[in-house]
């Protein structure tokens, strides 16, 4: 049996809890079961935020927050010196970070902790395509894709379907999202 847990975090209104949403739909065309829970507190645009993921082939029978994530999606580099990131994975587990330069990453690693690193450079995709909220970078569709090439699913193709979907009312933004996307799974890359 298979079963991912994910931990989404970046700053409201970067689109975490929309990330979460997104990649259960895009599973759920690929017939996993899957399940996106939120958190929300006192949280404000800017604030670090959480949402959290469970990814299986069979049913989940876990309707709990991600305590030991399997994944752990950063949409904010600068996350990993506040929260608690490190302490949380699973050895062995995969981080995926927004971020220019992967080997930065290096110095936020624990030399105890055996994890795989992957990233995209989701701001400046982003901001290639103008995906912006009040002036705030908007990088999810982006991290979306590199989860899909880094985790190897959903597929490429039924992320997009999610996104079109999420935004059928909009079909600039849906084509615009769908772009983002296939330009994080196409730059994603792992750590060396």
């Amino acid at each position: 049996m298979m079963l991912i847990e994910v931990t989404w975090l970046g700053r409201g209104g970067q689109g975490v809890a929309l990330a979460s949403r997104l990649i259960v739909e895009a599973l759920n065309f690929e017939n996993k079961y899957a399940q996106s829970m939120i958190f929300f507190g006192a949280e404000r645009r800017g604030a670090p935020v959480r949402a959290y993921s469970r990814i299986s082939d069979t049913t989940i029978r876990y309707h709990h927050f991600v305590r030991r994530p399997d994944v752990f999606v950063v949409f904010s580099r600068e996350l990993l010196s506040i929260e608690r990131v490190f302490d949380e994975i699973k050895d062995g587990g995969t981080l995926i970070v927004n971020t220019p330069d992967l080997d930065a990453i290096r110095s936020y690693i624990p030399s105890d902790k055996r994890i795989k690193i992957g990233g995209v450079d989701a701001n400046r995709i982003s901001i290639d395509l103008n995906l912006k909220v009040a002036g705030l970078v908007v990088p999810n569709t982006v991290m979306l894709g590199a989860f899909s090439k880094i985790i190897g699913l959903p597929s490429l193709e039924s992320l997009i379907k999610a996104i079109k979907h999420a935004w059928a009312d909009n079909p600039k933004l849906a084509d615009i999202n769908s772009e983002a996307a296939r330009r994080g799974f196409e730059n994603a890359q792992m750590f060396t």
